[in-house]
């Protein structure tokens, strides 16, 4: 706990400074976000059709969402991101995930970052942004809105395509609810993402798929906290990535085969391609399987920012053990166990700040965000 400590105070301390040096700086929220996006808030009839899209299908399927201008696109992919994956943090805080190290690993491998806001004040600018929690809370229907984390994901083009090697560029068919909603409570529609592509994005260059309605499955998560998952998030291949949402229709008896180990009963599940443009968006619920595949191109890139929020009021699971000497992380994954204080079910606003909270609601934005995107955003 008292590890816990120094390290929310030595963040905290960060955030209070004024003289961070920074390499590169979006202006203010007209630069972030697309013109397309203001008339979307706007509009009350676009949005209930994506709620219920959201609901539905468990993802607004067929719908272009514009969020971010094609200038903060640029911004991402050109200096931000490449950036961050060089190791440079303009905060001095560390990700606290970070996998592909330039000059280590293999260049065809995907590249992933989780909580970069931590690590580059651009990303918090975007993903920590007031008006695009008001649009989550005006999707989900939230009084307001805490930041869960956020996730880098990057697939290079593969100049030299060898047919017969394994492939280190899918994502797994996965649940998210098994990463960030059960370590929650309460747990029901606990929490949302918002996937935005910073290139074009189709089936080619390995797109996000969707198990159309799986999200209305009886829950059948994998174990975030071993190895033994039913699906593996990273270490699945272009013959495998689809296995974990065939085995859980299988669970859920909406599939009368059992599937074989190269995912050849894929038609027996509704799978959706999810082509985005750059600078659009997809919402997803918190329970629908999802993944993709291989990006297949020799020349195109496959970049994008997720952000998953969460419901404001949400608490931190009990403990099962009644025991003064239970782990504080009990019930919780790696990441979010750092974060959880010893006997304490509290959501610390030092690593889940509110992002958003209507008027008339009891919780306010944290008051730091203000401060450390001003300091971003500063011409």
């Amino acid at each position: 706990y008292s590890r816990h400590l120094q390290i929310k105070n030595r963040f905290c301390c960060f955030l209070q400074r004024s003289y961070v040096i920074r390499s590169f700086s979006l202006s203010r929220n007209n630069d972030i976000f697309s013109a397309d996006f203001y008339s979307l808030l706007e509009s009350k009839s676009s949005l209930t059709s994506l709620t219920h899209k959201l609901h539905s299908m468990g993802y607004t399927a067929d719908s272009s969402i514009p969020i971010l201008s094609s200038k903060t696109c640029q911004t991402l992919i050109e200096t931000a991101i490449p950036d961050l994956f060089r190791g440079n943090f303009d905060t001095g805080v560390y990700p606290d995930e970070w996998h592909w190290r330039e000059g280590i690993s293999r260049s065809e491998a995907a590249r992933e970052m989780c909580n970069s806001w931590k690590s580059s004040t651009t990303v918090a600018s975007i993903v920590l942004n007031e008006t695009l929690g008001k649009f989550v809370s005006q999707i989900m229907g939230w009084e307001s809105v805490r930041m869960a984390q956020d996730d880098i994901v990057w697939k290079p083009p593969q100049k030299i395509l060898q047919p017969r090697s394994r492939r280190i560029d899918t994502v797994g068919f996965h649940q998210d609810s098994a990463y960030i909603s059960i370590q929650f409570q309460p747990y029901e529609n606990n929490s949302v993402t918002l996937w935005m592509a910073l290139d074009d994005t189709d089936e080619e260059n390995g797109c996000l798929e969707y198990a159309a309605g799986s999200h209305q499955w009886h829950p059948h998560h994998q174990n975030s906290n071993t190895n033994s998952d039913i699906s593996s998030f990273h270490n699945s291949d272009e013959e495998s990535y689809r296995n974990g949402a065939l085995n859980a229709a299988h669970s859920a008896y909406l599939n009368n085969e059992p599937c074989d180990n190269n995912g050849k009963n894929a038609r027996l599940l509704d799978i959706r391609i999810a082509p985005v443009k750059m600078g659009q968006g997809i919402f997803h619920h918190q329970d629908i399987w999802h993944g993709s595949g291989p990006n297949n191109s020799q020349t195109r890139h496959r970049r994008a920012l997720v952000a998953h929020y969460l419901r404001g009021d949400v608490q931190f699971v009990e403990d099962d053990v009644e025991s003064h000497y239970a782990p504080p992380f009990h019930k919780t994954s790696y990441i979010y166990g750092r974060y959880k204080k010893y006997q304490s079910v509290e959501v610390d606003e030092s690593f889940f700040p509110i992002i958003y909270s209507r008027k008339e609601g009891r919780l306010r934005r944290t008051e730091w965000i203000d401060c450390y995107i001003d300091e971003a955003t500063r011409p």
